[in-house]
């Protein structure tokens, strides 16, 4: 069996330095990684490496293919090219899968799109994706809500999968002993949780720094002083805000110093609604409380975190019973070690692949 991965990064630099993007490591590298050791042939490259002259389809069972961002439309001229090989895989008996992360057919996005790169890319990059979907075999999201979102977006339709993101930090023992001062962590890339992260620094921190000192650490992408000022007010520090950033082995890190795990979200929010739960599985994995808004796919896992939409009142209350706190981290990490370490997630890649190997008709 030969599984390629094509994911979202820059054709320019290695590979492994799309890790940056979450979806290329859970949905990439991660499972990929977990084939190899499986004796299965399987590869990572970059959307764009499947439009170079010398890319090789012989022999892929199944292709993944990342639903491409907006950058594929510099290679709108060549498209043609990804096209065939698309056709040509179908041809052989193989099966392509594209895999969403995100909507990209509402039209909040479509607006802040021609925002970006003007009304003729925006429609030329959705013509783009329409011509790849019409050539899928199946599509895969990490949860059912954006499942849903691509089944009433596409005129017809392929089968629509769910398989969830992974772990991928280490196990850590559970923990919730704070003492005087409580430490607080978020991470994420902060510029699309800006509104939900400016409401909790001016809104929610003052009422938590009012029963006992803090502190914030926000793990992201470089922030500027500027824009540090812009986003929570002059002189974050003083607040005890601080900034650092992120990379995978920053974030064990930051797991192992914090006493818990806070994720405010904007749940009504568009782009919010298909959003995966990854944030809450490193945070239990790593054996930290999480407290975090209702996102419906923190639900899932809501025995095992305190979702609520005051966050002052949900870390109040874990206060109140840290050992109920530390007991529910523990089952919680019992469940992702079933449903969501590499080898349980890979096990649901390869179970879709021969559901679809099984149902393939070659293309025409």
């Amino acid at each position: 069996m030969r599984v390629v991965f094509a994911v979202n990064g820059d054709p320019s630099k290695p590979i492994t330095q799309a890790a940056s993007l979450a979806s290329a490591r859970y949905r990439g590298l991660i499972p990929a990684g977990e084939m190899a050791r499986r004796q299965i042939r399987s590869e990572v490259f970059t959307v764009f490496d499947l439009l170079r002259p010398n890319f090789d389809t012989d022999g892929i069972d199944l292709l993944v293919l990342h639903q491409p961002k907006h950058d594929i439309v510099a290679a709108q001229n060549v498209i043609g090219v990804l096209l065939e090989r698309l056709d040509m895989i179908r041809r052989n008996g193989g099966v392509i899968v594209i895999d969403v992360s995100d909507f990209k057919f509402g039209d909040s996005f479509r607006a802040m799109l021609r925002q970006i790169i003007g009304e003729a890319r925006t429609a030329m990059y959705h013509m783009i994706l329409n011509e790849l979907f019409a050539r899928c075999t199946a599509i895969t999201t990490p949860t059912e809500n954006l499942a849903d979102q691509m089944r009433g977006a596409l005129r017809q339709p392929a089968p629509v999968y769910v398989i969830e993101d992974v772990v991928e930090v280490a196990r850590g023992e559970p923990r919730f002993a704070p003492g005087d001062t409580l430490n607080m962590l978020w991470f994420g890339q902060l510029v699309s949780h800006a509104a939900a992260l400016q409401k909790f620094v001016h809104t929610d921190l003052p009422r938590i720094a009012g029963t006992r000192p803090v502190t914030l650490t926000m793990l992201c992408e470089p922030v500027s002083a500027e824009d540090a000022a812009r986003y929570f007010g002059p002189s974050p520090e003083a607040r005890g805000i601080h900034f650092e950033q992120w990379s995978v082995p920053a974030l064990d890190q930051a797991l192992a110093r914090c006493d818990l795990v806070v994720l405010p979200v904007d749940t009504e929010a568009a782009g919010a609604k298909g959003k995966s739960n990854n944030r809450v599985l490193q945070s239990l994995y790593a054996g930290r409380c999480v407290v975090a808004h209702p996102l419906d796919s923190f639900q899932k896992l809501g025995d095992f975190v305190r979702l609520d939409r005051s966050i002052p009142a949900a870390i109040a209350a874990t206060l109140a019973d840290p050992a109920t706190a530390v007991a529910c981290v523990r089952q919680g990490q019992a469940y992702l070690d079933q449903h969501y370490t590499p080898a349980a997630i890979t096990d649901r890649w390869l179970e879709i692949c021969r559901d679809l190997t099984a149902k393939r008709e070659p293309a025409p």
